[in-house]
């Protein structure tokens, strides 16, 4: 019996030895099923350094309107487009906030701010998390709350424990400032000197997730709670050590920096997986995750880059945006303008455009047009124009990825027309021309009839002077004087002084045949006309009843009188009136001076006498119709030859008496060399 017993039980032992390893195996084979159903529904791809990644270490991710991804990591920042990585490197950045077409990055030593291909950084306390709340960028750092002002970092006095400590995240629900720190979680009616300061916990939280109106807070250790009206209504146990909170359609995605990511319902907060190392090829220590616009999520971790988890496929139209415009080579500072208008010259234009894949990066092409078709489908996503004419432009583009065909962008700008081709300017022109030609023309014919008038004035002026000379060759003897002169060679000769008789004669006929000749000459020199006025004074002496005296001075700068070039017959006029009505009959120290000088180029003539004066002598002139006549032509000889009136008489007076009279007069000077 005790043989039969042990063979039963050692059966019954391999029996159910036998179940348990069957269980065992159907167990294991149910889990691997599951895993290989859920692990072809979804697909996983892994960037790391070998793909173009500065670092394995990624802290913060978010997208752009445009559809780049944007990376926060150890290094710096990473801009990507689905197959390239463009590397920053600016120090280690902790989060990244993409608003209004600016892109904020949290560094450890500041702020750094992306707009149109330039950036702007701030110094600051090592930044943890970027919120724009009320329009306002807020900063949480390690060092209490800070706010973006205009051109500095300004941190906020709000409580000495905030203000003292490290600060993860920041909200704004309900007139509320929810604050998490490592020290609690604060609730706070403001952020600059609140009157309303409520501590909710004391654990170390890490990120916000707001849902309905309500806050849902993840502690470090003690998993979520959830908050209402500054009170805990819930805790949800969680995996530790989290580090955000992403809702996802109907899910919360819990990231934590050693246990994968835990995802749980989002109404009633019950556990639904776990995407781990365990049960995918993910990394265990994930800082963050986001949804793009085409339902992939990608997965940020601290030690093996970046993750691409393709969950919800679905297909969406491709967008294709303008990423950047060029103008002449200078980039444009902004491309959100309804109108561009270019100067003539600004005619070289260059645009970038893009449509971001990350999940068929390589499939996309484009096609663009400038007022005219479109061109063929090309992976181009750069087009340049180069000299492009005066007139309204529109470029369009589209991408595609396979059949999908994104819609248009559009960019419309004015090239002016340059001003020389401006109607306004071709009349102006032309106008202008007219009148230059007018001008012309009429410059012209004042020229002509300048050159006419001038022609006449010269012709008026020769046959003035001719005229003057005639009238001069008509008066260069006064009558009676030569009939005194024959009268006394008369009276000479009937005295018998044959002497005086001869000199006499001979020296009237040289002063006869100097006048005759000098009168057919236009000048003679001024010895010529010294001698024929000496001759004339001596004869005058000799023959007229007054007696007197001359003398005759000369200054001629060391020129000789035979140089010196005058017209004949300019001074013997006055002399003749100087004797004939200078002096009274009775008057005994008559004299006479002729001054001959040169100064300035003029030759200066001047006839003093020691008479009655010119005003006393004018008033006893009888019959003086030749001398008056005599004066007035060599008067207006004077004048044309000097162009001017250079002619004074004026008497000479010693106090209030009259001593006399100066006659004053200048001609050019002319010499013969």
């Amino acid at each position: 019996m005790e043989i039969i017993f042990k063979i039963l039980s050692s059966k019954y032992h391999a029996e159910q030895g036998a179940k348990r390893r069957l269980k065992t195996s159907l167990f294991f084979l149910v889990f691997f099923l599951i895993n290989a159903m859920y692990s072809q529904e979804n697909t996983l791809q892994n960037f790391s350094i070998s793909d173009g990644l500065p670092t394995t270490s990624i802290n913060d991710i978010a997208q752009d309107k445009i559809g780049y991804l944007w990376l926060a990591t150890d290094k710096g920042y990473t801009k990507f487009d689905g197959v390239n990585f463009t590397n920053h490197t600016q120090g280690k950045a902790n989060c990244i906030l993409i608003e209004d077409n600016k892109v904020y990055v949290g560094l450890k030593n500041g702020l750094l701010i992306l707009q149109n291909n330039k950036s702007i950084f701030f110094e600051s306390k090592e930044i943890l998390k970027i919120k724009k709340i009320q329009n306002q960028i807020i900063l949480a750092t390690v060092q209490g709350v800070s706010e973006l002002r205009e051109d500095y970092i300004q941190p906020l006095k709000i409580n000495t424990q905030i203000d003292f400590s490290i600060i993860n995240d920041i909200v704004y629900v309900k007139n509320s400032f929810y604050i998490t720190s490592i020290k609690g979680l604060w609730n706070i009616d403001k952020l600059y000197q609140p009157k309303k300061v409520t501590k909710i916990s004391n654990d170390n939280f890490t990120s916000f997730l707001i849902q309905n109106d309500k806050i849902i807070a993840s502690s470090f250790l003690n998993g979520l709670k959830v908050i209402e009206n500054d009170s805990i209504i819930k805790n949800i146990p969680t995996s530790k050590n989290t580090s955000s909170l992403k809702k996802i359609n109907d899910e919360i995605w819990i990231t934590t920096k050693e246990n994968g990511i835990e995802v749980l319902d989002a109404e009633n907060y019950t556990f639904k997986r776990n995407i781990n190392k365990y049960n995918t090829a993910i990394s265990n220590k994930i800082n963050a995750l986001i949804i793009d616009q085409q339902n992939t999520i990608w997965i940020a971790s601290s030690n093996k880059g970046l993750y691409k988890y393709n969950t919800f496929l679905k297909t969406i139209t491709p967008r294709v945006f303008i990423e950047s415009i060029s103008v002449n080579y200078k980039f444009l500072d902004s491309i959100n303008i309804k109108k561009l208008t270019l100067k003539p010259n600004e005619n070289n234009i260059s645009f970038t455009f893009k449509t971001v894949d990350l999940r068929n990066p390589k499939n996309l092409q484009y096609r663009y047009q400038l007022n005219n078709k479109f061109t063929p489908w090309s992976h181009q996503n750069q087009v340049d124009f180069a000299n492009l004419k005066a007139g309204n432009y529109t470029f369009s583009v589209q991408s595609k990825d396979g059949d999908t065909v994104s819609k248009k962008a559009s960019f419309s700008f004015f090239i002016e027309t340059p001003i020389y081709k401006k109607a306004w300017f071709l009349i102006l022109c032309v106008a202008f021309l007219c009148l230059l030609l007018a001008a012309i023309v009429e410059l012209y014919i004042r020229k002509i009839n300048k050159k006419n008038q001038q022609k006449i004035d010269t012709l008026k002026i020769k046959n003035k002077v001719l005229t003057l000379e005639q009238k001069a060759l008509q008066l260069q003897m006064n009558p009676h004087f030569i009939f005194n002169v024959l009268n006394g060679i008369k009276a000479l000769g009937n005295a018998g002084d044959s002497k005086e008789l001869n000199k006499t004669i001979s020296q009237f006929s040289i002063l006869l045949r100097s006048v005759l000749n000098n009168s057919r000459l236009e000048e003679i020199s001024l010895k010529d006309e010294l001698e024929t006025i000496k001759n004339y004074l001596d004869l005058e002496q000799k023959m007229n009843s007054k007696s007197f005296e001359y003398n005759i001075e000369t200054s001629l700068n060391n020129i000789d009188s035979e140089e010196i070039l005058i017209p004949p017959m300019l001074i013997q006029p006055f002399i003749e009136n100087c004797i004939k009505h200078a002096f009274q009959p009775n008057k005994k120290d008559a004299k006479i001076k002729l001054i001959f000088e040169v100064r300035n180029s003029f030759l200066h003539f001047t006839i003093e006498d020691n008479g009655i004066g010119f005003y006393q002598s004018k008033k006893e002139k009888k019959n003086t119709n030749h001398q008056s006549v005599a004066l007035e032509v060599t008067k207006e000889r004077i004048q044309h030859l000097t162009k001017y009136n250079s002619f004074s008489i004026e008497e000479i007076k010693n106090k209030n008496n009259i001593e006399g009279t100066k006659v004053g007069f200048k001609i050019p000077l002319k010499t013969d060399y």
